[in-house]
């Protein structure tokens, strides 16, 4: 068998260190893969002058017209610079007709993670060329969203199961990498044979999760794994109708772009759903912390977004502020739900609610968005999103 290192350095050695994008002949290897589909990857320069390699070129330059699984690569790395998605991506995508475009960025330390949302809204960050957005949408006649239409969970266990600490996320960050993934699915819908997109955050080079240092071969060897997560989810979502003795599928494929919850699940677990919810406001507003804090997963991140600014707390930290906040209130406060929206996505649970806080003469509205994923065999709260927002009219 072969160990981990062993591993990385046999498929380090059967990969061809192309140039970065090249005006030059193609090699031979490259030549001989010319014919095959292809799969883009995309990773970013440094951010500035004088700064570290970025992780997620560093990762996939050596990649670039080498050849997986039946496919040719192509490594394209993004400028830091406001429109450059767009502008380097829908040329490549138009040129290269890929079946797929996977593009990675330098995230946070401590995991790798896959990025489902994407906001049309451009954060007020200088570029490699010290400007501002010129304008704060992605696209003006885009939506004002997009959800990434790859079966993300799926991908996130399969990386997982490999030994690669991943985990989904909601906030990609309104810079060029949240701009990216609003451009691939924009492109995505534009293009006459759609390619499976998604973006992925690669931690920091140097970095460690866990006993593990992030170099380039580390990040190269998850790049990978994405690919045969990918691909490993395209066999098993086809069912070869010739062959007799090919098996079905355990379970339906995720269609991309739609929400599979169906009806049958959706009322199996509905009253489960709206149960914790129930319990997540009552709890609270009677200040029952523990039964509070048991709404929510292990490992779940709690973030606050106000005044554009996002405040990120684990669920420990984020259950003693609570804890806190009702021991100095003045007021006794009570928070209860006024619109609630349920919709069940694979093994996800997504919820949406509306708010109504009251603490003596102060009235507060706001949304909580819940991601929930079962634990243990019970919904559980992965990610909270909440914002103050002003009162609806209606």
């Amino acid at each position: 068998m072969l160990t981990f290192c062993s591993l990385l350095f046999l498929v380090s050695s059967l990969l061809t260190d192309e140039s970065r994008g090249g005006s030059g002949p193609q090699s031979a290897a490259a030549a001989a893969t010319a014919d095959l589909p292809v799969i883009v990857l995309t990773g970013f320069e440094p951010f500035g002058e004088k700064r570290p390699p970025n992780p997620s070129w560093e990762g996939i330059a050596a990649l670039h017209n080498t050849q997986w699984q039946g496919h040719r690569i192509v490594a394209v790395q993004l400028p830091v610079v406001w429109g450059a998605p767009q502008q380097t991506l829908a040329p490549e995508i138009a040129r290269l007709n890929p079946v797929a475009v996977f593009s990675f960025g330098q995230g946070r330390p401590g995991a790798f993670a896959i990025e489902t949302r994407a906001l049309n809204q451009r954060g007020p960050i200088p570029d490699n060329t010290g400007q501002t957005p010129p304008q704060p949408l992605v696209a003006g006649d885009g939506p004002t969203e997009y959800r990434s239409s790859f079966p993300f969970q799926p991908l996130c266990d399969h990386l997982n199961t490999a030994g690669f600490q991943t985990r989904i996320s909601e906030h990609a960050g309104q810079y060029l990498c949240e701009e990216t993934l609003f451009t691939l699915e924009l492109l995505r819908r534009r293009a006459k044979t759609p390619p499976d997109v998604a973006f992925c955050h690669v931690p920091p080079l140097g970095s460690q999760i866990g006993q593990q240092l992030v170099d380039a071969l580390y990040v190269r060897s998850f790049v990978l794994q994405v690919l045969t997560g990918w691909q490993a989810g395209r066999q098993a979502s086809v069912k070869q109708p010739d062959d007799p003795a090919s098996p079905a599928p355990a379970a339906a494929p995720v269609i991309r772009g739609q929400s599979p919850g169906d009806g049958k699940k959706s009322t199996g677990e509905k009253a489960a759903v709206e149960k914790l919810i129930e319990e997540y406001f009552k709890s609270w507003s009677e200040q029952r912390m523990q039964d509070y804090g048991s709404c929510f997963a292990d490992g779940a991140v709690i973030q606050e977004i106000g005044s554009g600014s996002i405040n990120t707390q684990m669920k420990g930290p984020f259950v003693a502020q609570q804890t806190t906040y009702h021991k100095l209130a003045i007021f006794k406060a009570v928070e209860v739900p006024v619109r609630t929206s349920i919709q069940f996505e694979a093994d996800l649970c997504r919820v949406v609610v509306y708010w109504k806080l009251t603490a003596g003469p102060r009235v507060q509205y706001g949304y909580d968005h819940f991601t929930l994923m079962k634990q243990k065999g019970s919904w559980k709260i992965v990610n909270l999103v909440f914002y103050g927002t002003s009162p609806e009219k209606n």
